[in-house]
């Protein structure tokens, strides 16, 4: 046999492979789909999962996975099997027929079908097996068996068959009750009746597999659930490429507990402001007062009192008095931009982009300003605090130039500025299920709280999870329902990939996931799991 890396669905690595012959086991009771009626049937399949535009359709007396157009990066479909499942204290087993003639030719493109079995009490748990068509790593295009145990959204061991050379193959799984072990087996040639060869045993009570253990938690009144999927990456999949056929399994049981749960409650998340790591979105609305640092001899220092605002796209506006200066119409009430706040390696950053026309101390005037400076407190000791700004200043005063260019200069950040510099940011999720048009639904919703105090709301829409990629959430176009009347917000977004749980008696945790905020005319990524509270 050889061995080989490469990525299959959910890019995990493959590693291995065992061959051994078991003839295929009898039991009782056996029940499937050999999908010749080309119609999905309600009593033994439940509702698909999508991800992108991956589509599972009973088609040509088979079950077909295709896809129109690549999704980024990739793309799934899962369907559930509903009519039984499958206990934990007795044995039972199951097989599916595969074929897949696709044909990967780019580096990045694979594809594959298979059988998963899902843990009832992490949604993050399972193992599956699959065939696959991979170019991966390179030419030549190679399709192969392989079977993996994931816990807790985390792979811990698996087996690979390498290049298999096949287009038709079959899959089954075996769980024994006595050892606690699920043994996965498959046939690169079925058509001269099955030759199954295990490629790996993983224990769940854990021991007894051979390739990987882990404690799954489970009970003798647990019961274990099914879902068929195609999966591909970067590849449109035409009908009658890939597809499944002559599902059959034995051992299963009438469900209960309803069918498999997916995550829903109301969930905070709250920006840490005291983690230096994270990148913060910050909000200047406020009133200033101070007096500014001198930057030429014979110049003296100004008092100022200055109102500045910071709109939905970050950008700044000032009105207020500097001593000693006077706008063009003699009046001591300036105002005008300021420049913006954006974000700048992960820091928010006010960009400065001001002028001035008028008279300085009674003399005639002009300038223009020009700068950045991190969003930031300098600690300069002996219990003074600065902000430091990079300054370019062009003016002149009854007629005489000055200049400063990439100046560094110190502004004191007494507590004006202290209060004004507002980071916290709040977002609550609510994922709940409702029935839409005679089906029921999960649906999520969610309320942002901006660093200035206005509540962006987000209307609900139908989500769906995925027991390896949890929920894949964006909220755009909002609702300010702080101002009146209520606008739409075009520039604040969040979205939250790979959201997943994990059950705590009637509730759900969060156990992963990564959030991209953007509001206030800054942007950052973080682990959402820096903004759960303690």
């Amino acid at each position: 046999m050889m061995t080989m890396q490469f990525k299959t669905r959910r890019l995990f690595v493959c590693l291995l492979s065992v061959n051994l012959l078991w003839p295929f086991a009898a039991f009782a009771a056996s029940q499937g789909d050999d999908f010749n009626d080309n119609v999905k049937n309600p009593s033994k399949w439940g509702q698909d999962r999508l991800f992108g535009h991956g589509v599972l359709t009973e088609k040509n007396q088979r079950l077909e996975y295709t896809c129109a157009s690549p999704f980024v990066p990739e793309d799934d479909a899962s369907r559930p099997w509903v009519l039984t499942r499958f206990p934990y204290n007795a044995d039972w087993e199951m097989q599916i027929d595969t074929f897949n003639n696709t044909l990967p030719n780019q580096n990045f493109q694979v594809n594959s079908a298979g059988l998963t079995i899902h843990s009832p009490r992490d949604g993050d748990t399972e193992i599956y097996i699959e065939m696959y068509n991979s170019h991966l790593g390179g030419p030549p295009a190679r399709t192969g068996f392989n079977a993996q145990m994931v816990i807790t959204n985390e792979n811990v061991g698996g087996g690979d068959t390498g290049d298999a050379s096949t287009t038709s193959g079959a899959l089954r799984l075996k769980w024994d009750n006595t050892n606690k072990v699920i043994t996965c087996y498959y046939d690169a040639g079925p058509a001269d009746d099955y030759q199954w060869v295990e490629i790996a045993s993983f224990g769940l009570a854990g021991s007894g597999g051979a390739t990987a253990n882990g404690d799954w938690g489970m009970s003798g009144t647990d019961q274990f659930s099914l879902t068929v999927y195609g999966y591909s990456a970067g590849m449109i999949i035409p009908s009658g490429q890939m597809y499944m056929d002559n599902f059959r399994e034995t051992g299963g049981v009438t469900p209960t507990g309803g069918p498999p749960p997916e995550p829903t409650g109301r969930f905070p998340f709250a920006f840490p402001t005291n983690n230096p790591l994270l990148t913060a979105i910050i909000n200047l609305t406020g009133n200033y007062t101070g007096v500014t640092p001198t930057f030429v001899a014979n110049d003296h220092s100004r008092t100022y009192n200055m109102d500045v605002a910071q709109d939905e796209s970050g950008k700044l506006a000032v009105m207020g008095m500097i001593d000693g200066l006077a706008n063009t119409e003699g009046g001591n009430e300036l105002s005008g931009s300021l420049g913006s706040v954006v974000t700048v390696n992960d820091k928010p950053t006010v960009q400065l982009k001001t002028s001035f026309t008028g008279t300085g101390d009674g003399i005639p005037a002009t300038a223009r300003t020009t700068g950045s400076s991190p969003a930031e407190i300098t600690d300069m000791g002996g219990g003074s605090n600065a902000v430091a700004v990079t300054l370019n200043i062009s003016a002149k005063a009854a007629g005489v130039p000055f200049r400063l260019k990439n100046a560094p200069v110190m502004f004191p950040a007494d507590s004006s500025y202290e209060a004004n510099l507002k980071k916290s940011w709040t977002i609550d999720l609510d994922i709940s299920r409702k029935t839409i048009k005679n089906k029921e639904r999960t649906v999520a919703s969610a309320q942002l709280l901006l660093p200035n105090g206005d509540t962006i709301a987000y209307t609900e829409r139908v989500v769906r999870y995925s027991a390896t990629k949890g929920y894949l959430l964006s909220f755009k176009r909002g609702t300010n329902v702080t101002v009146s009347p209520a606008r739409i917000d075009k520039k604040s977004s969040i979205s939250i990939k790979n959201l997943t749980f994990v059950q705590q008696g009637d509730d759900w945790a969060p156990t992963g996931g990564a959030i991209t905020y953007q509001f206030l005319g800054q942007k950052g990524t973080a682990n959402l799991l820096d903004f759960v509270s303690p």
